[in-house]
């Protein structure tokens, strides 16, 4: 047992941990990609659970709203059915585009704020289910960087592309590479409030983030309403802010989508 203590401690104790990662335990954990289907699904019963809560509010109120004026109770109930309407469709479409691969409304699917509040709120269902929220946030990003580089095409010179600083030499040489040939805008942040002076001061119109899903979500959620966010989670094969990977065929399709659009 305290072999297996030592050895944790010693884990954490040979690299700097970024501050999302403060309460590492030492355990290596899920590296690989996840399914996209788990965040479809959780999004699935959030949504359920907004729309039964949304008529379930009208259900207890009505009373209350037709002895006020029958008229206000009508638009009141009409409004929470086209809510909810809109809500499920938009769900359904969205859904539809993420396991099939391709945007069937094109833009219409990834408004930011919408995008956001569906994060935020299957986070929340998932926390309850009990997946964790970094196995959630990875299956997000999938779906999201399936939607996203289609709809937004972009010269070499307005694309920022952000790194961590605990990738293996190796990816670091393949990214000065690329960044070579594309001619790419490219910066290594060791932090959140680093990568926000950087895109303040380059102001890209698309960003490619490589991070860890925990520094990807807070940076998704405060930049993605300003400028379209591809995230791309890093592989930890050693856990967290040590030896980090790159999938490089994925890395590279975004590239090529987000220029060419295709």
């Amino acid at each position: 047992m305290h072999d297996t203590a030592d050895s944790d401690t010693e884990k954490v104790s040979d690299r700097k941990l970024g501050d999302e990662w403060l309460d590492w335990d030492g355990s290596i954990g899920r590296t690989d990609p996840v399914r996209k289907g788990i965040f479809v699904g959780v999004a699935a019963i959030a949504v359920a659970f907004v729309t039964g809560c949304t008529r379930l509010f009208i259900w207890l109120v009505e009373p209350r709203l037709f002895g006020i004026d029958p008229l206000i109770f009508s638009i009141t109930n009409w409004a929470s059915y086209f809510f909810c309407g809109i809500l499920l469709l938009w769900l359904l479409f969205f859904s539809i585009s993420s396991l099939a691969g391709t945007s069937i409304l094109g833009g219409l699917l990834i408004f930011p704020h919408p995008v956001n509040w569906l994060l935020n709120i299957a986070l929340k269902v998932g926390g309850i289910l009990g997946i964790s929220k970094d196995k959630l946030i990875n299956s997000f990003l999938r779906v999201h960087n399936i939607l996203l580089p289609g709809q937004k095409v972009v010269s070499p010179g307005e694309l920022l592309v952000l790194l961590p600083r605990c990738l293996t030499r190796e990816n670091f040489a393949y990214m000065r590479s690329l960044r070579e040939k594309y001619k790419f805008d490219m910066v290594t942040a060791g932090g959140g409030q680093e990568a926000r002076k950087k895109i303040m001061t380059s102001n890209p119109k698309a960003i490619i983030a490589i991070a860890c899903e925990r520094d990807l979500l807070s940076g998704f959620v405060e930049v993605n309403p300003r400028i379209p966010v591809v995230g791309l989670p890093i592989m930890r094969p050693e856990g967290p802010c040590k030896n980090t990977i790159i999938n490089q065929d994925e890395f590279e399709s975004l590239l090529r989508k987000l220029f060419v659009g295709k």
